[in-house]
């Protein structure tokens, strides 16, 4: 998480990139990819600034005594990097999904008051914010089959209210009972991992 702070306050305040500029360059990047699989060279291996060479491929180690002084714990930036290596390992999802749901200047906005947060909630919320407005797998599945939640809660026994709680994520199907699960799985002929939000 540090080293990925460190990254990104880098990147963006002593080299003078822009945030949405590394941001979209890191998300899409090889980097991005072994970062998210935890390969420990790249995790905890790189320092932030040994990272920012490798993503550039670059050996202009000028740059280091510019980066040394310019790197300053708790920027905005740095805090960027540090909640993204975190949100990326709590809920599993590529650095490429995260960029092409959040531009780097929204999740800045997001710094106050969320950096005084535990990780963990402040990811919570970020997530929240993420998913609202993306269907939920239940939803894109029912659909699919050309059901209604109506049909579907008919059809698997399911309350219509909790279909259309989970599809509205205002119930975390993650937490749903087995046999609710099961019974919505078996009628839309699907896993119950299909359904799952991971």
């Amino acid at each position: 998480m540090p080293n990925l702070g460190d990254f990104f306050d880098f990147a963006i305040h002593a080299h003078g990139k822009s945030s949405e500029d590394v941001w979209r360059e890191f998300a899409t990047s090889w980097l991005a990819v072994e970062y998210g699989r935890g390969s420990p060279k790249y995790v905890a291996g790189l320092s932030g600034l040994e990272l920012y060479y490798a993503l550039y491929k670059t050996d202009d180690w000028d740059i280091a005594s510019k980066a040394a002084k310019s790197l300053r714990l708790n920027t905005p930036e740095f805090w960027c990097g540090w909640i993204l290596a975190y949100y990326q390992w709590a809920y599993n999802m590529t650095f490429k999904t995260i960029q092409s749901r959040l531009p780097f200047e929204k999740l800045l906005s997001l710094y106050s008051p969320l950096h005084q947060m535990d990780e963990s909630r402040a990811a919570e919320i970020l997530h929240e914010r993420l998913t609202r407005g993306f269907p939920t797998n239940l939803s894109v599945i029912r659909k699919a089959r050309e059901l209604k939640q109506a049909d579907l809660a008919y059809l698997s026994g399911v309350s219509l209210r909790s279909i259309q709680m989970y599809e509205q994520r205002n119930k975390d199907i993650n937490k749903a009972q087995a046999e609710s699960l099961h019974a919505l799985a078996r009628t839309l002929s699907c896993t119950i991992e299909d359904l799952l939000e991971i």
